[in-house]
């Protein structure tokens, strides 16, 4: 009786050591890390900011203002205006009489993908306001995503509600995604 009782509580260790070990591995190394920078790194980024700066730059008053107004705004702003111009490029291309067939076929493909890419990221920004942070702006570019939060040191629990919203949205792998915080 004695040797059954051991044989029953060594079974009960092993297995409960198994258990704690799978779900210590699980949760190792799956969060992303909260990248502080001041500026973040996108081509789309570094044009929107560059081109803030040097209407700063002409107009004084807009720099004033500049100063005061919140970097997510002034981002959308400049982003939607890129994208905008982007679009007409396009379409001038697709209706251009003297263009090949296939850059016209490759600038409706280009066209479709890059109204497939404001809408991710609108309704990715959507979703994480609607988490209650206070604002958002997401970067995707192929395979990588970048979010600017608006806000000053997130939990963890909050680092993982993002990027469940990323990857459900984007289909981008939790490893290439990155968060940045900004005040």
């Amino acid at each position: 009786m004695a040797f059954l009782l051991r044989k029953r509580t060594l079974l009960i260790i092993f297995f409960a050591s198994i258990f704690l070990l799978s779900v210590y591995m699980m949760f190792s190394g799956n969060l992303p890390k909260v990248v502080y920078e001041k500026n973040p790194i996108s081509n789309d980024s570094e044009k929107a900011i560059s081109q803030t700066q040097l209407t700063q730059k002409n107009d004084p008053e807009m720099a004033k203002k500049g100063n005061q107004s919140d970097f997510f705004i002034d981002y959308k702003l400049e982003r939607d205006r890129l994208r905008s111009q982007e679009a007409d490029y396009l379409r001038e291309l697709i209706n251009n009489a003297n263009a090949s067939s296939e850059s016209r076929d490759q600038a409706q493909k280009d066209l479709i993908a890059l109204s497939q890419r404001v809408e991710k990221e609108m309704m990715v920004e959507n979703l994480i306001k609607a988490k209650g942070f206070e604002d958002a702006v997401i970067f995707v570019s192929n395979d990588n995503a970048n979010v600017v939060i608006k806000a000053s040191g997130l939990l963890p629990k909050q680092i993982a509600q993002i990027t469940d919203i990323v990857t459900k949205a984007t289909n981008i792998p939790i490893d290439k995604i990155t968060i940045i915080e900004r005040k």
